[in-house]
């Protein structure tokens, strides 16, 4: 029996669609010799010059303003001209096609997903392709694309959605977010704490910006003057170059104001473990993208939203509130208010939705399971 040939395909930015498109790979990869199926993985990039520059400066340092740009992918004639813009790419997405020559494409990246949905159209190209929604309950409507086969969504609020921009109920999965295996594993915390250098008896927070990285954290910084028990906080900066720089600078100024031991900063930029780091940590502060938040989730930490992008991330400051998988505090000085409160009685506030966090990562761990028992 012929081996069904998958490619899982997104873009080549460090953003949440290629963190998906890795969870989805990275799980089918490994149960491939068992299931009759071979699967491999590519990045394209998106050939959209400034435009993605100037999305990436907005991510970072004024996110409110996408919430504009998420307004007006509302508007019909709006989305048919980002799906035009997607076609700039179509020679890029043909020679991988035609290098991989794949049975089914599960794409996790809008505009390519209407690319490869226009070229099967003009091209006569024979494969199935599977489309990621990949925004829990804020979705974009240009992520839905009529001609795919399939659309992975994150709960029923992506189904509605999706039937009422006219897509087929049976072309639509409700899965969960599609999270990496290894944010799941349990990591003896004491071994995790110790291989960072950390000592055991340490309040451990944990401020990342996301795979770019913010500004935003740091927020944080002023309030770790005041703190008078042993703390230890961990800046994840992403790719931001800039914030890191920054972060830096107020470690030495830190140093000179001063003299004791009590607060250590550990500045990380690009983590690869980060199920491991996150179980060295008490909580998390940070901007409440939906790959930062489900990771977090799945290691079992609550989550302190302190900034997200306006529009497309709306729904996860939502989630987080009804799902009661933490707090945001996104205000001027609330994030700083919060950090001393929580301080004061970290037990507290880390027992509040222990069993929510909880319900909502064992419900994430099913949504690969999902997609390969609907490949089978």
């Amino acid at each position: 029996m012929k081996r069904k040939r998958i490619l899982v395909l997104t873009d080549n930015y460090p953003w949440g669609h290629r963190a998906i498109a890795k969870a989805i790979f990275g799980y089918l990869k490994n149960r491939q010799r068992e299931n009759n199926y071979w699967v491999d993985y590519t990045e394209v990039k998106m050939e959209v010059g400034w435009a993605e520059d100037l999305y990436v400066w907005l991510y970072r340092y004024i996110p409110a303003t996408n919430r504009i740009a998420h307004k007006i992918m509302l508007n019909e004639t709006a989305r048919e001209m980002a799906e035009k813009i997607s076609l700039l790419n179509m020679e890029n997405l043909r020679r991988v096609v035609n290098r991989y020559k794949p049975d089914l494409i599960i794409s996790s990246y809008f505009f390519h997903s209407h690319g490869l949905a226009e070229m099967r159209k003009k091209e006569g190209k024979e494969f199935e392709l599977w489309t990621v929604v990949a925004d829990p309950w804020t979705m974009n409507p240009i992520s839905y694309v009529k001609e795919a086969e399939l659309h992975l969504v994150y709960d029923d609020k992506g189904v509605k959605m999706g039937k009422r921009l006219g897509i087929d109920e049976k072309k639509i999965l409700a899965t969960g977010w599609w999270t990496r295996e290894e944010m799941f594993k349990r990591y003896d915390q004491s071994a995790a704490r110790r291989k960072l250098g950390i000592d055991e008896d340490r309040i451990v927070v944990f401020v990342g910006g996301g795979s770019m990285g913010t500004n935003s954290i740091t927020k944080i910084l002023p309030t770790l003057l005041l703190i008078k028990r042993k703390l230890t906080v961990i800046f994840n900066t992403g790719t931001d170059k800039l914030g890191y720089r920054l972060v830096q600078q107020y470690m030495r100024l830190f140093g000179k104001l001063r003299k004791d031991d009590l607060v250590a900063i550990k500045n990380m930029g690009w983590i690869e473990n980060m199920g491991e780091v996150l179980s060295a940590c008490d909580i998390v502060f940070g901007k409440a993208g939906p790959n930062f938040l489900f990771d977090t989730v799945a290691a079992g930490k609550p989550f302190v939203a302190i900034t997200h992008i306006g529009g497309q991330e709306d729904g996860n400051i939502e989630i987080i509130k009804k799902k009661k998988l933490g707090w945001v505090k996104e205000d001027n000085g609330e994030a700083g208010r919060f950090l001393l409160e929580y301080v004061a009685d970290p037990k507290r506030y880390n027992e509040m939705f222990r069993k929510d966090i909880a319900k909502e990562a064992a419900r994430n761990r099913k949504s690969l399971p999902l997609i390969l028992e609907r490949l089978k």
